[in-house]
């Protein structure tokens, strides 16, 4: 994209972008964790458990999201009112549905890798990927 962008002298910090919504999702993760909500489908199928944690995990970003966009913006016009306005009006629909479907998508992901490794006993996921077999 960063190639892209660039015959057309358009700069983008891809990277840093990157790096801060990492950021913001783990965040978000460690929140909803410590929240009793999170297992309350703790004895349903799996797949109930991972969309439903997705789902709480997706939320939880786009309000700290919008949170976090107002306070600095907040910070630039020191008006909740004028900060909420200019929020709305700089924003775009289609990014923000792009960007939450991506963060979806890799919630689930994640999730349904969280759920593979409970289902195999704690660590072993890890060991199948990360460890050389003992026998062939």
């Amino acid at each position: 994209m960063k190639f892209l962008l660039a015959e057309y002298n358009i700069d983008v910090y891809v990277f840093s972008k990157t790096i801060i919504s990492a950021l913001v999702a783990a965040k978000v993760v460690a929140i909803m964790d410590a929240m009793p909500f999170i297992n309350l489908y703790s004895n349903s199928p799996g797949y109930i458990r991972v969309m439903y944690k997705s789902l709480i995990y997706v939320g939880g970003v786009f309000i700290i999201s919008l949170v976090e966009d107002l306070f600095h913006t907040y910070r630039q016009v020191n008006s909740i009112q004028g900060a909420i306005s200019i929020f709305i009006e700089t924003r775009h629909f289609f990014h923000f549905m792009a960007v939450t479907m991506s963060i979806s998508l890799v919630f689930i992901i994640h999730n349904i890798f969280y759920e593979i490794d409970s289902y195999l006993g704690k660590g072993k996921l890890a060991k199948l990927f990360f460890e050389k077999p003992t026998s062939l």
